[in-house]
C-alpha cells in the first residue's frame, strides 16, 4: 500500500523485505515422531507456508532440528522400517533397520525422513541445503543467533511417573482407595502358605501336628519292637 503522496510507507517496506527475506526456525525433536517431524520441516524449507510459494519461486526457510538423538517411531517401525542404499556397484545394495543407522548416525534418520517429504524432484536438492541438524541441544553461535523463531511440535511429550510432583499426585483424581499395607516389602521373608485345601478335603497338618503324629508312631512302632 501506499501513502497519500505516492510513497511506499517505512512500515509496509519493511513488511515486504521480511516477507522474502529468510526466517529461521528451531524445531525441537525430543521425542517427536519423525515422519510427521519431516513433513512439517519440508513445509517451511520448501516454503510452502507461504502465501507466495511458487514450484519455480525459491522463497523457503532454514530450519535448525537440535536433539535428533532422541527423535520416536511409532510401534515397533525402529526395527521394521528399512533404509535402501544402493552405491550402483555390484554387490552394493543394502537395506539397513532404522535403529542401526540411528545408532551409526544420530542424525541420518531425520536427514532421509525430510529428504523424502520433499517429493521427487529437483528444487529439493537446494532445499535441503537450508536443513541443520544436530544431534543434541548445542549448536554454533552464528546458528543461534540466526533463529528467529520457534516451531510448536507435532505431537505432545509424554512425562515419565517420576517426572510428575507430590502435589500432582495427590490431585490426580484416584478410582480406588487402597490400604496403608498395600505395597509390602518384597525382600522381607514370609511364611509358605502351603497348598490351598478343596472343597471337602481335610487341611494339611500343621509344623506341631506332623511332629506330634510322627512322634506317637515311632514310641508305637518301639514298642511292638520290645514285645518281640
Amino acid at each position: 500500500q501506499m501513502s497519500h503522496s505516492g510513497v511506499v510507507s517505512r512500515m509496509n517496506r519493511v513488511r515486504q523485505w521480511a516477507q522474502f527475506a529468510r526466517q529461521w526456525h528451531l524445531m525441537d525433536a525430543n521425542q517427536q515422531d519423525v515422519f510427521k517431524l519431516g513433513e512439517k520441516v519440508a513445509l517451511h524449507l520448501a516454503g510452502r507456508h507461504k502465501p507466495l510459494h511458487h514450484s519455480e519461486t525459491d522463497c523457503g526457510d532454514h530450519v535448525v532440528v537440535v536433539n535428533c538423538r532422541d527423535i520416536a517411531m511409532h510401534g515397533f517401525d525402529w526395527k521394521h522400517t528399512l533404509f535402501h542404499f544402493d552405491k550402483g556397484y555390484p554387490r552394493s545394495k543394502a537395506d539397513i533397520p532404522a535403529w542401526q543407522l540411528h545408532e551409526y548416525d544420530p542424525c541420518r534418520v531425520v536427514f532421509l525422513s525430510i529428504y523424502k517429504a520433499l517429493g521427487n524432484n529437483l528444487p529439493r536438492r537446494r532445499h535441503i541445503q537450508r536443513l541443520h541438524l544436530f544431534p543434541d541441544g548445542e549448536m554454533p553461535d552464528f546458528v543461534q543467533k540466526n533463529i528467529g523463531n520457534v516451531m510448536s511440535p507435532v505431537q505432545s511429550l509424554v512425562r515419565r511417573s517420576d517426572e510428575y510432583t507430590a502435589q500432582e499426585r495427590e490431585a490426580f483424581p484416584r478410582l480406588v482407595q487402597h490400604r496403608a499395607d498395600h505395597l509390602i516389602d518384597w525382600e522381607r521373608p514370609f511364611s509358605n502358605p502351603g497348598r490351598h485345601p478343596r472343597q471337602g478335603e481335610r487341611p494339611p497338618p500343621t509344623k506341631a501336628e506332623a511332629a506330634k503324629i510322627l512322634g506317637g508312631g515311632a514310641a508305637k512302632g518301639g514298642a511292638k519292637g520290645g514285645r518281640k
